[in-house]
This record gives structure tokens, C-alpha cells and sequence, in this order.
């Protein structure tokens, strides 16, 4: 700013030294030359002026940018910071109240008591566990629905070679008649008023995690009902022990079908059974060696049945999805012993797709 006065003042003077020549009737040629030069002095100064005039603007719009980032990065609460004031909102009873928080998956809700929550860049809540056990093994997918759900199924057809003269087979394209529909699935918590003092944002954002956490575990406890009673013909009963010829078995009566996302999947007891079970005469080799078995991936997880050995295309067993997780708070059903209850809601079902896709080992004992 000092420069810009200083040519301001230089400009000036220039100014009044031609205006000094002008006042002269009869300008000699030597005053003219001197106006003419002053004049494109003052030009060049006008310029050099109006550049730093534009450079002094760009660096306070420049500051007050970062003053503006800076004050909405101290309005931006954490997802904890704002669950802790959305409670203490919701417990006082200021229902008018809402936000939105960022997950997976897409999260929506109108209930003035609800947290929002949808996807964003940043996903800010984790995916829960299970959920990322059901991704990775392939399970499919389908969220956003609305009313009943027909899962796009039929059974597998093979083409022919017709003999000269003879009809060709003709495929059955009937659909299967799996149908998913709706069913409620709540996760409810406690905390105490105690814990609604708290300011640490740590605190809150393990609460949702938690009850997100609960409410997938839920759904992939289903997967493994709806597994065994969708396709209840592909159950194996095998007495009263898993021996290594069984898995074989498996994958055998499977077989004549075309594995996409082929996995065993049984408890974390059958795992450790079959880490031990010798899948040679030898006694070199086990079925399950790191995490596979006969070379395909292969899984331990509490959610599977017990005494129960899986296999088979998971891309085939489904889930689905209606709307989001809501997350309720009731601050009055527990108030004598100062707990404010937390449930969330979700609207989910399982299914098989396909039951030719899967085998299931049956055992009394490992």
C-alpha cells in the first residue's frame, strides 16, 4: 500500500507540472515536448498504479478466503461432536432438530429423531465388520428398494448339439419365484446421562459404530438361515465327523454348475478342525493351509452355523436393503435409572438365488 501512495503522489506532481506548462498562451516547442512527456508519464504511472491496485485486491480476497475456510473449519463439528449435541438436542426435547453424517451405505430418514446419513467422499463411519465380510465374499447386493423384491434367478441352462434331423433342447427361462421383502432389524444401547456429559468425540462416534455394527451382524447371521433353508436339499448329512473325502464331496456336487465367487465358509471351530485335518496319506498336507482350502478362499467367522461347512458361489446368495439404518433415541422408557436408549432400525432380507450353487456339510461333531 505505501508504493501505490507513493506513485500516487509522484503522479500528482507530474500532474501539476503540466498543468503549470498549460497555463502558458504560447507553448514553445521544448514546453510541448516537456507536456507530451509528462503526459505519457503519467500514463506509465496509471498502469503501474492500476496493476498494484488489482494485486492488492487478489491478496485480500486471497485472505479472506482463508479467513472464511478457517472459520468454517471451526464451525465443522466432528460426526462425534455433532451425535453428542444431536443427543443432548433430542434428551431436552428440542425434536425440531436434524443432521446429517456421512456412511456407507446410503443412509435416509424424515423422523425429527433420526441421524441421517449419506454417502460423501470421506466416509466417516466405518463399514461395519460383517458388512465387510458379506462384500467380500461376494455376497450381492441390492439397496434402495421399494415395495417386495423378485431376485432375477433362474436355473441353469446348457445348449446342444442336435443330431441332423433332431429337435433342439429347448432352455426353461421360468424364473425362480425368490421373493425378498422387508423385515425389521433393531440394535438397541444404553448410555447413561453420565456418559451424555462427556465431550470426548471419540466417545459418540464408537456408539453409532456400534449400533451399526450390531445391525450387520444381524443380517449375516441371516444369510447363513436363509442359506440353509432356501436350499435345505444341498445339506450333506455326514455322521458324525468332517473327514477331508467329504470336502471333496462338496465341491464335487457343485460340480456341473459355473463358480463364479467360489468360498468355504464355517465356524471359527470348524476352521480350526480343518487347519488340522490332513488332506494326505502322507500327513503333509492340510485342508486348510493360510487362508484357503483346496485352493479356494476360505473362512472362519462366528455368523456361519455350528457344525456346518459351506460352499459354493456366493455372488448367489443376496441381501437386500429398504431405505437406511435409522438410529432412534428415547430418553424417557429408562429415565428413573438415568439411561437415555438408543435403537437402530433398518429394514432388510436374505436369500438364495440359486440353490445349485451352494453345498452345505452337515456334521453332528468336528
Amino acid at each position: 500500500m505505501k508504493k501505490i501512495n507513493e506513485l500516487l503522489s509522484l503522479r500528482a506532481d507530474k500532474i501539476a507540472k503540466m498543468d503549470e506548462l498549460s497555463k502558458n498562451e504560447n507553448l514553445t516547442e521544448e514546453q510541448a515536448n516537456t507536456w507530451e512527456s509528462l503526459r505519457g508519464e503519467v500514463e506509465k504511472l496509471d498502469k503501474d498504479i492500476n496493476i498494484l491496485k488489482t494485486q492488492d485486491q487478489l491478496n485480500r480476497s486471497i485472505a479472506s478466503n482463508k479467513v472464511e475456510d478457517e472459520k468454517t473449519e471451526e464451525k465443522t463439528p466432528s460426526i462425534g461432536e455433532s451425535f453428542r449435541e444431536f443427543l443432548v438436542g433430542a434428551v431436552e426435547g428440542n425434536g425440531s432438530r436434524k443432521f446429517e453424517l456421512r456412511a456407507d451405505p446410503i443412509i435416509t430418514s424424515t423422523d425429527a429423531d433420526i441421524i441421517n446419513k449419506s454417502v460423501a467422499n470421506g466416509i466417516d463411519i466405518l463399514k461395519a465388520p460383517a458388512q465387510e465380510f458379506l462384500t467380500q465374499l461376494g455376497v450381492t447386493m441390492y439397496t434402495g428398494l421399494t415395495g417386495n423384491f423378485a431376485v432375477p434367478s433362474m436355473d441353469e441352462d446348457l445348449a446342444t448339439f442336435p443330431g441332423e434331423d433332431a429337435s433342439a433342447a429347448s432352455a426353461n427361462m421360468t424364473p425362480d419365484s425368490l421373493v425378498l421383502a422387508a423385515r425389521r432389524v433393531t440394535h438397541t444401547q444404553s448410555i447413561t446421562r453420565e456418559t451424555l456429559a462427556q465431550t470426548n468425540p471419540g466417545v459418540y462416534a464408537s456408539i453409532i459404530q456400534n449400533l451399526v455394527n450390531g445391525v450387520w451382524k444381524a443380517v449375516t447371521n441371516d444369510v447363513f438361515d436363509t442359506l440353509e433353508t432356501d436350499a435345505a436339499t444341498q445339506i450333506k448329512t455326514t455322521g458324525k465327523s468332517i473327514t477331508y473325502q467329504n470336502i471333496l464331496d462338496m465341491e464335487a456336487s457343485v460340480g456341473n454348475y459355473v463358480i463364479a465367487n467360489q468360498a468355504y465358509v464355517t465356524t471359527p471351530t470348524g476352521k480350526s478342525f480343518l487347519k488340522g485335518l490332513n488332506a494326505s496319506s502322507a500327513g503333509i498336507k492340510f485342508a486348510w493351509e493360510g487362508s484357503e482350502m483346496n485352493g479356494y478362499p476360505a473362512y472362519g467367522v462366528p455368523s456361519a452355523n455350528s457344525n456346518r461347512v459351506y460352499f459354493g458361489d456366493w455372488s448367489k446368495q443376496v441381501v437386500g436393503q429398504w431405505g437406511g439404518i435409522e438410529i432412534i433415541v428415547d430418553p424417557y422408557s429408562n429415565a428413573k435409572k438415568g439411561l437415555i436408549n438408543l435403537t437402530a432400525v433398518g429394514l432388510f432380507d436374505t436369500g438364495c438365488a440359486n440353490k445349485r450353487a451352494f453345498a452345505i456339510l452337515d456334521a453332528s461333531t468336528y
